[in-house]
């Protein structure tokens, strides 16, 4: 017999439960093959579920306000229906309503749980630092350089113009007569912005030919022009990280970040679980 499940007054109807059985059915033999009779019978309790789930996730966030408005959903439904044949607003043999109400739903959702997780305390020093401290040998780092540079690109099909050696070599003179690294780079660099500044790195993140440069430069020391696949550089490296376990220092705000996102996981499933508890159900024959 047909039944709808009825969620603090909100109806999931019988065939939302059917269509989301033949869904997770089709998947799941896609992906494991054919499934026993007492894994079939078991999808439907399965969707019950997870439809339940969403529906007190979608209360509770219009409960408190985080609504979308209309536009912000048809702005989602958008990305969320292919295009058969390659015209925008093409929408052949899909249902718009249920693509709307899989926007609203997933918007519902990611409010909520940023509201919930804006709710959290963050970790305080003292356990970033108890952290560390149990967790030290998690924190080995290779050794890095905090480099920059100034760069002429070219097509590694095409001769370099003579014009760009010209300037670069102009520019290496003017850089070890004591001119500042980032105010050039700024000025003549193909990739001007922060000043050439490339952050720290270790080996392997740049081509062979730049780490074969910076990997043994003296620190302030701009290296001679030379050339990668990507053109004509100029190298400095302002700082090192010898290889070792990261400091607290370094690995601080990383460490404060894992640990928030874990009590926000933490608090978010408390809150969901605590939903779905409080939560009034009961399932009317159809």
């Amino acid at each position: 017999m047909p039944q709808n499940v009825i969620v603090n007054g909100e109806t999931i109807t019988d065939q939302e439960i059917k269509a989301g059985v033949a869904i997770l059915r089709q998947e799941l033999e896609t992906r494991e093959g054919p499934l026993t009779l007492e894994q079939r019978m078991g999808l439907r309790n399965h969707v019950i579920n997870d439809l339940l789930g969403r529906l007190v996730v979608c209360q509770e966030a219009k409960r408190l306000g985080l609504a979308p408005s209309d536009d912000q959903v048809s702005e989602l439904a958008a990305t969320l229906v292919p295009r058969g044949d390659g015209e925008e607003g093409c929408r052949a043999g899909v249902d718009e309503a249920v693509v709307r109400k899989e926007a609203l739903d997933r918007i519902l959702a990611e409010r909520l749980i940023e509201h919930w997780g804006k709710g959290v305390k963050p970790p305080s020093k003292g356990e970033i630092r108890e952290y560390y401290k149990k967790n030290r040998e998690r924190f080995q780092q290779r050794e890095m350089v905090h480099a920059a540079h100034i760069v002429k690109n070219f097509d590694a099909a095409k001769d370099v113009t003579s014009e760009a050696r010209e300037l670069m070599a102009e520019l290496h003179e003017r850089l070890v007569a004591g001119e500042d690294f980032a105010h050039l780079a700024t000025q003549h660099s193909d990739c001007p912005e922060n000043g050439g500044d490339l952050g720290f790195f270790p080996r392997g993140t740049m081509v062979d030919e730049f780490d074969a440069q910076v990997f043994d430069l003296p620190v302030m020391t701009p290296t001679p022009v030379f050339e990668t696949p990507f053109g004509l550089h100029i190298a400095i490296v302002y700082e090192r990280r010898p290889a070792g376990i990261a400091t607290l220092e370094e690995i601080g705000p990383s460490i404060e970040q894992r640990l928030l996102r874990t009590l926000q996981d933490h608090h978010v499933e408390h809150q969901l679980t605590d939903l779905r508890r409080k939560a009034v159900v009961r399932v009317e024959n159809v």
